[in-house]
């Protein structure tokens, strides 16, 4: 690149303008995933898109993973984000077993507001998890109590909107 001519000073340039003249330069001077950045970004008005815009571009590169980039959009929407990293079973004991997960900052305010208390972020997260927990054991119980067991094993439902069925 050093040895390449500025682009305002080539013909061809000399009657762009706009995005054009954006598209143009970033195609002279660059390549690879800034030229695939600079593109995506002369179409994007806010600081916030482009940034998004950006981390797309690095999770197509494999240069940041989804879930980095899924947490690092919530840090710059100010919005609540949380996630299960990691689930472990006991083969000798199903029934014993961990989650990891991991939030933001706004996903523990979101709690907090909503009631949850506690002397750490992770005591907070923990009394909404084990909510959660009791919440699939109450539907749980409550399915076995009108037998709806037997027809019906799992405790999550998924419905697809193609089937017919009207919510």
């Amino acid at each position: 690149m050093a040895n390449k001519i500025p682009f305002w000073m080539l013909p061809a340039s000399w009657g762009l303008t706009g995005k054009s003249k954006l598209r143009a330069k970033a195609e002279y001077e660059l390549t690879g995933i800034e030229l695939k950045k600079e593109l995506a970004r002369i179409d994007i008005d806010n600081d916030i898109d482009a940034k998004v815009s950006d981390m797309d571009i690095d999770v197509e590169a494999g240069t940041m993973t989804q879930a980095q980039r899924d947490k690092e959009v919530a840090e710059l929407k100010d919005e609540p984000w949380v996630e299960v990293k990691h689930m472990e079973v006991n083969p000798e004991d199903v029934k014993a077993g961990y989650m990891e997960l991991d939030w933001n900052d706004q996903f523990v305010a979101m709690l907090m507001a909503q009631g949850y208390t506690g002397e750490t972020d992770e005591s907070v997260v923990n009394k909404w998890f084990n909510d959660i927990c009791r919440t699939v054991l109450m539907q749980e119980n409550a399915d076995m109590d009108f037998g709806l067991q037997e027809s019906n094993p799992d405790v999550i439902n998924v419905r697809n909107k193609t089937d017919g069925i009207d919510d």
